[in-house]
């Protein structure tokens, strides 16, 4: 995580502490003044530098920022009148308050040793243009043309055959007397590369979400546990059921 994320993770943490001790104060990461951000960013950058600083030092730099920005002690804070209790050495504290900055150096530290998330945009470009493997598909039922509401594969002719998604192509060969799988001809497999050729994941987790539109709740809920291995609740309406789905699409692709 960076500075910016630690310093918003370590102010909410604080924010939750004082909303527990009667404090509704503090406001949110995303309406805080450019000053408490500073100030909360410079006590992330002390941490991180210096490791071993206790708490009182952190303090310390607090009051000395507080101060500076015109602030005095007074018995309850007023943002109006710039008046805080703990505008005291950090001896004279009372625990709860001391608390507050032993959480703040805690949670730094904590986000801080987490690994590193590996960076997608670092991978080799090969990777992301690979050609997809496409599944055929022959339609072999007896109604002429077929209609595919369930799955949303559009239209079938008799002894059609269609490339498609691997995920699709599980769906449909469920079917063995409507559906069944078949090698690409090779024109439809030139065809296929070349559609394919500059088509990224991105690309087919699209695909997918526009099939999914035209399924039916018995066919999202076949489709989540085939695909993605995951139990939709089947108390569910069709719209949430749907949406639960194309979750799992854009959480883990096709």
């Amino acid at each position: 995580m960076n500075r910016e994320q630690i310093a918003q993770v370590a102010h909410e943490v604080n924010r939750a502490y004082c909303q527990s001790m009667g404090d509704n104060t503090v406001p949110e990461w995303s309406a805080a003044s450019d000053h408490q951000r500073e100030s909360i960013l410079a006590g992330v950058d002390m941490h991180l530098a210096n490791p071993d600083v206790e708490p009182a030092a952190s303090h310390l730099a607090w009051f000395e920022a507080k101060l500076a920005d015109g602030w005095v002690h007074g018995p309850v804070k007023n943002l109006e009148a710039k008046e805080h209790p703990c505008m005291v050495p950090y001896e004279d504290l009372p625990p709860d308050q001391r608390a507050k900055d032993f959480l703040f150096r805690g949670v730094v530290h904590a986000l801080a040793a987490l690994p590193a998330e590996p960076d997608a945009k670092g991978a080799p470009a090969a990777v992301l243009t690979l050609p997809v493997a496409a599944v055929g598909v022959k339609y072999v039922g007896r109604r002429d043309p077929h209609a595919d509401t369930l799955y949303g594969s559009g239209s079938w002719a008799k002894n059609q055959v269609k490339a498609v998604t691997a995920a699709l192509a599980r769906q449909l060969l469920k079917h063995a007397d409507v559906f069944i799988e078949v090698p690409l001809p090779a024109a439809a497999s030139t065809v296929v590369q070349q559609r394919k050729a500059g088509e990224t994941q991105d690309d087919l987790s699209q695909e997918l979400r526009d099939q999914v539109q035209n399924m039916d709740k018995a066919a999202l809920r076949d489709l989540a546990m085939s695909q993605f291995r995951m139990k939709i609740d089947g108390r569910l309406s069709l719209a949430d059921t749907r949406a639960q789905v194309v979750q799992l699409i854009d959480q883990f692709g096709t």
